[in-house]
């Protein structure tokens, strides 16, 4: 190799190296995040292996709230604003996500949250409850209220998971490194801002309703120490097919789905429709992968016509 060979193989090499560092990011301790998120409706429960954030806040009928992968609980600010006016409403970060962060068995299973969701409830006191769930949220949610039918008053599905396969390449950069042999361990330390950005243009239909904020809430989040881990075990996870548990929900279902839902296709409505008795299915022209946060006032109006007609007919 000659000698300018050498100097440009050098110079390949700190360029690498260079550009490497510039997408390195670190953990961000938990404490410092959650003295940066406080809020006084946040508590802290040792439940199932995990220390579980959640918010409490409003009174009257119980109604827990379930985010999607790589999400947290802030996805359901415009919801809980306005359902806390008539309910008492329960947000969970789920473990491995949020300021809740990784559980201590590495274990991210449907059962796991399910299982977890029951012990939240006892530890609460609470019987019975609306449950909404929004993509893997969703997939809990349904679980649940067939496992526990007793449990669940009223079910509310926004795009759950569950029909598509979880290998579908229309998944997002994040979601296909993670299950790419050669760069999960990079997903672990190179996940910069514009990665996190470019993965919530994707759930937004109209991505114009992005805010800088929301970007830098789910970078934070990501960020926090241990959840980038977490996120590669969840994202390689293979959860027993529940989807035969649909036909053995018995509350009443509402589903809200984006029609132009990228990541989980408007078409798998018609299953969970169909598979649940008596569901009622609404979409949102325009909307994608979580109407809640694209269009909040219009989806929680949705839901509550919903849950004051369930309750006039439990009366």
């Amino acid at each position: 190799m000659t000698s300018r060979v050498k100097r440009m193989a050098v110079a390949a090499v700190l360029v690498l190296v260079a550009g490497t560092s510039l997408l390195f990011r670190a953990d961000i301790p938990a404490g410092e995040l959650e003295a940066k998120y406080k809020h006084p409706a946040s508590k802290y429960k040792n439940i199932a292996g995990a220390t579980l954030h959640y918010r409490d806040e409003g009174q009257g009928m119980p109604i827990v709230l379930l985010h999607g992968t790589a999400a947290s609980l802030n996805t359901w600010e415009g919801w809980a604003s306005e359902l806390s006016k008539s309910h008492r409403v329960l947000r969970l970060d789920l473990p491995g996500f949020g300021l809740t962060g990784p559980n201590a068995t590495d274990t991210y299973t449907i059962d796991y949250y399910s299982g977890l969701l029951l012990h939240f409830l006892d530890s609460l006191g609470i019987e019975k409850v609306h449950l909404a769930g929004s993509s893997l949220g969703g997939q809990i949610a349904y679980d649940f209220a067939a496992n526990h039918p007793e449990r669940v008053q009223k079910l509310i599905l926004l795009a759950p998971t569950g029909v598509t396969n979880a290998n579908d390449k229309r998944i997002s950069m994040p979601f296909r490194m993670a299950q790419t042999p050669l760069l999960r361990h990079s997903l672990r330390y190179i996940t910069p801002r514009f990665i996190v950005a470019q993965s919530l243009r994707e759930v937004y239909g109209d991505d114009s309703k992005l805010s800088d904020q929301a970007i830098s809430l789910s970078h934070d989040m990501l960020l926090r120490e241990g959840n980038r881990e977490a996120f590669i075990v969840r994202m390689n996870t293979l959860d027993t097919d529940n989807l035969h548990k649909l036909a053995q929900v018995q509350a009443p279902t509402l589903i809200l789905w984006g029609e132009a839902d990228a990541w989980v296709p408007v078409a798998d409505a018609a299953r969970f429709q169909k598979s649940i008795k008596s569901a009622k299915l609404i979409t949102y022209p325009g909307a994608g992968h979580i109407p809640m946060e694209e269009l909040p006032q219009e989806t929680v109006q949705d839901a509550l016509r919903f849950l004051g007609h369930e309750l006039a007919t439990t009366e």
